[in-house]
């Protein structure tokens, strides 16, 4: 898909419509034109974390890793704390579907503890989800729920897994008060 003209906010509107049509190819191909066209590097690293998004979504995840390395620093250097823990969360989701879970599981806790800071406490908690997530997939159930109860109340995000995990972490308890 071409959009005429190389204004940058022209492009990642289009780039944006794409992706909500699932047009993933057109998408990234805009997000890309959008990039090269701004000059503004915090543009260009918002652009890069869209760019993440839709390449991790597209199984490209060594792309979008290399895409949105920088941009945490980059939004931190400006002292814009909302988008780098968003930058950050982006991060930890490329550095997990490339198998790095270890360094996922780092950048998931710096995203929480930013999201935390800022106030968000709605992206805290599906933060704090995608890191159980981790954790579980690393065997380590325990900490899984102990993830999410820090979070709080449990939700739809965590699943069935988690919630029947909690569920028979909760059982010796309730069998002692009988």
């Amino acid at each position: 898909m071409k959009v005429s003209g190389s204004d940058p906010a022209a492009l990642e509107l289009s780039a944006l419509a794409a992706y909500e049509a699932d047009r993933y190819d057109d998408a990234i191909d805009l997000f890309r034109s959008a990039r090269t066209a701004t000059r503004d590097p915090l543009k260009t690293a918002e652009l890069n974390n869209s760019l993440s998004v839709i390449l991790v979504k597209q199984g490209r995840s060594a792309e979008a890793l290399e895409v949105v390395r920088g941009t945490p620093q980059t939004f931190k250097e400006a002292g814009d704390i909302g988008r780098q823990a968003r930058a950050t969360g982006n991060l930890a989701s490329a550095l997990e579907a490339c198998g790095e879970l270890g360094q996922a599981e780092v950048a998931y806790r710096e995203a929480a503890d930013l999201f935390e800071d800022s106030g968000d406490n709605e992206e805290r908690m599906l933060t704090l989800s995608a890191l159980s997530q981790i954790q579980l997939r690393q065997r380590r159930p325990l900490e899984a729920v102990a993830t999410l109860q820090a979070g709080g109340p449990v939700g739809r995000a965590s699943g069935f897994r988690v919630r029947m995990i909690q569920f028979l972490l909760r059982l010796p308890s309730r069998l002692l008060r009988s």
